[in-house]
């Protein structure tokens, strides 16, 4: 990864799915509150939880990107897929009535990381290995 711009955003990722996914691991009632979602009922916290455990996942991911580790085509792979889901179930629920706005904007944020993943994908294309003579 050649310059300081692509482990500067795969390390913003990674901070961005922290941000994202601590809050329902540690505070799920807050989790809920702050995206204007009704709370949690007791027996749904696990899901809750389990869906921040998801997504810290993936920033642990950026992170090893942003660091340099092998397998880091893979990773971005995963998370391109990831985030292109979310907006497509985003807009999905936009088509059966109104999301809330926090819920919105944090799409947003994933959509413009998900151009940022193709662009590095593209840039980062496996070089073929020479033909034997």
């Amino acid at each position: 990864m050649a310059g300081k711009f692509w482990p500067v955003l795969f390390g913003a990722a990674a901070i961005y799915n922290f941000m994202a996914g601590l809050p329902p691991v540690l505070i799920p009632a807050m989790s809920a509150a702050n995206p204007g979602l009704a709370p949690h009922a007791p027996e749904h916290v696990i899901i809750a939880q389990i869906s921040g455990l998801l997504i810290c996942t993936f920033g642990i991911g950026y992170a090893m990107v942003a660091f340099g580790s092998p397998g880091s085509r893979q990773i971005v792979t995963l998370g391109l897929i990831g985030k292109l889901s979310l907006c497509v179930l985003l807009a999905v629920h936009l088509m059966q009535g109104p999301v809330p706005r926090p819920m919105l904007i944090a799409t947003a944020g994933d959509l413009l990381f998900s151009i940022a993943f193709i662009v590095w994908l593209v840039r980062n294309r496996p070089v073929p290995a020479p033909s034997p003579a």
